[in-house]
């Protein structure tokens, strides 16, 4: 199996089985950790997206710079689709047009009791 078909697996695993409804979002929020971290990608969950480098006046911003924006920014996209695909309807709604970092943060808002009964 080659790791793009094992990543694949992976991803269709996670839509399969995993499906944020409210009361399960530690479940959901560990599953999606795992397969981030699989797809070496957690860090677009955990950061966000880094601002886009602003040149001085009379000065060009490296191309290279450019590039690793865009690179963050696809990323990005590709984990907020997988989050909200994950989500029931009534709680992807709202979140739609947040990154995955923002997401996450106003997910643990609304759950932050389920959180923390499940730290004690």
């Amino acid at each position: 199996m080659t790791n793009s078909s094992a990543n694949n697996s992976v991803f269709r695993g996670f839509f399969e089985k995993q499906k944020l409804t409210g009361p399960n979002f530690i479940d959901w929020y560990r599953q999606l950790r795992i397969v981030l971290s699989i797809e070496d990608k957690l860090n677009y969950l955990e950061q966000p997206i880094p601002p886009a480098s602003v040149p001085e006046e009379g000065q060009l911003v490296a191309s290279e710079i450019l590039a690793a924006h865009a690179v963050w920014i696809k990323g990005s996209k590709e984990i907020d689709g997988l989050m909200l695909m994950t989500m029931e309807p009534e709680i992807q709604q709202n979140l739609e047009n947040l990154h995955a970092h923002e997401m996450l943060q106003e997910l643990k808002t609304l759950f932050a009791q389920q959180a923390e009964q499940e730290l004690l």
